[in-house]
């Protein structure tokens, strides 16, 4: 049970699983909708795990959306990810510089 962005490569039993279907001790895995697993590369995924001898099974495979949508949805995840990312570094910063401030005041 992995719950966090199909982008974020750092996901802890995302690596797991990676781990396990290596060692080949996973048969089938089950993913509601195939951008849940990984944003890109769910081709990749899907012929290594083929090859490693575990079924990736996704539960919601409604009709393939055509080129422009899926496109249209990719694009819009890289920019809310990058976004977020940007939000985050930002407050972090403005966390340091209000420490310092502080510090500053308080001598």
């Amino acid at each position: 049970d992995d719950i966090g962005s199909g982008m974020n490569e750092e996901r802890q039993c995302f690596i797991k699983l990676i781990d396990l279907v290596s060692d080949n001790q996973v048969d089938t895995i089950y993913i509601t909708y195939k951008d849940r697993l990984t944003r890109f590369g769910f081709g990749y995924l899907q012929n290594i795990f083929d090859k490693l001898g575990t079924k990736l099974v996704v539960i919601n495979a409604t009709a393939e959306e055509d080129f422009q949508t899926e496109l249209t949805q990719d694009l819009v995840s890289i920019i809310h990810h990058f976004a977020m990312k940007l939000y985050s570094n930002r407050r972090r910063s403005l966390k340091a510089i209000t420490k310092e401030l502080l510090a500053d005041t308080i001598d």
